[in-house]
C-alpha cells in the first residue's frame, strides 16, 4: 500500500534518484580517501632521499585525486540521467495541429445534449445523483452530469468535471500531481482493469479508460486530464473500450469552450 502511494513520475521521486547516486558517490570519495591513507603518506627509509618521498607523496595524492573527479563527474552524468520526472499536470500541452494552448482559460459547460445522451434535470437528475452519491457528499468544486440515452427515464452515463478555473484546490493539485498519479489514483479508486490509453483529441493533455465492477458486470470509466480540466465518466450499459473513449471524447469536444 506504501509503494502504490508513491507517485513513481514526480519531482521528489525523481529528486530522490538523484540523492541516491550522489550518496554512493560521497560514500566512495570517503573511502577511497581513508583506505589509501597511509599509502598517500610514504615514510621515507633510512638514509633515503626526504625530496624524492615528498615528490611520491605528491604524486600518489594527484592519482586519488584524480580519480575523486572521476567519480565525481560519473556520478553527475548518473544523477542527471536520473532525474527524469514527468511535467506536472498544470504543465500538460496540447497536441494536434492548431490545438488550444494548455494555458489558454477554459470554460467546462456540460452539454444538454451529445452522441445521443440527453441531460437529466429535475426529479430524475436528483433521483440519479442520489443513486451514484449514495449519501457520500458531492465533492466540493465538482460539476456532475447525468444522461440518459434511451429516453426511457433511467441514467446511462454520468460526468463529473473539475477545473483549476473555478477551483483553487484542483489548481494546486494541478500544479503539484502529474497526469499519471491522477489517472492512478482515479482508476485505482475505481478499481478498475485492462485500463488503457486513447486519442486526446485537439485539447490535449491525456485520456484513458478501463473496465470498473458494476451491479450487473463491468461498466467503462473513463478520464481525461489536461493542464486546467479533469473530467471522469462512467457508462452503465456494457460497452467496449473504444465505444466508451469515443463517447467521452465526444463529451469532452463538446463541454469545453
Amino acid at each position: 500500500m506504501i509503494v502504490a502511494s508513491v507517485d513513481t513520475t514526480s519531482q521528489s521521486y525523481a529528486i530522490g534518484h538523484v540523492v541516491g547516486v550522489l550518496s554512493v558517490a560521497v560514500v566512495a570519495i570517503v573511502l577511497l580517501w581513508r583506505l589509501t591513507r597511509s599509502w598517500r603518506a610514504p615514510s621515507t627509509p633510512a638514509g633515503g632521499d626526504p625530496a624524492g618521498t615528498l615528490r611520491e607523496m605528491r604524486k600518489r595524492r594527484l592519482l586519488i585525486a584524480g580519480v575523486t573527479v572521476l567519480i565525481v563527474a560519473g556520478a553527475g552524468a548518473q544523477a542527471a540521467a536520473s532525474y527524469d520526472p514527468e511535467p506536472r499536470a498544470s504543465e500538460a500541452a496540447a497536441t494536434g495541429s492548431g490545438s488550444p494552448s494548455a494555458s489558454a482559460s477554459r470554460a467546462v459547460v456540460l452539454p444538454d445534449t451529445f452522441a445521443g445522451f440527453q441531460l437529466m434535470t429535475g426529479d430524475a437528475a436528483q433521483q440519479a445523483e442520489a443513486a451514484v452519491l449514495a449519501g457520500r457528499k458531492k465533492p466540493e468544486g465538482s460539476k456532475f452530469g447525468y444522461y440518459d440515452k434511451d429516453g426511457d427515464g433511467n441514467l446511462d452515463l454520468f460526468v463529473s468535471v473539475n477545473s483549476a478555473e473555478w477551483s483553487p484546490k484542483v489548481r494546486k493539485e494541478k500544479a503539484n500531481n502529474s497526469i499519471t498519479q491522477e489517472f492512478r489514483d482515479f482508476f485505482a479508486g475505481a478499481k478498475a482493469h485492462d485500463v488503457t490509453p486513447f486519442e486526446a483529441g485537439p485539447y490535449g493533455g491525456r485520456l484513458s479508460c478501463g473496465l470498473s465492477p458494476g451491479p450487473n458486470g463491468d461498466q467503462a470509466v473513463c478520464a481525461w486530464s489536461d493542464a486546467t480540466t479533469f473530467g471522469a465518466v462512467r457508462i452503465l450499459p456494457q460497452t467496449t473500450l473504444a465505444d466508451a473513449a469515443s463517447t467521452t471524447l465526444t463529451l469532452r469536444n463538446t463541454a469545453t469552450h
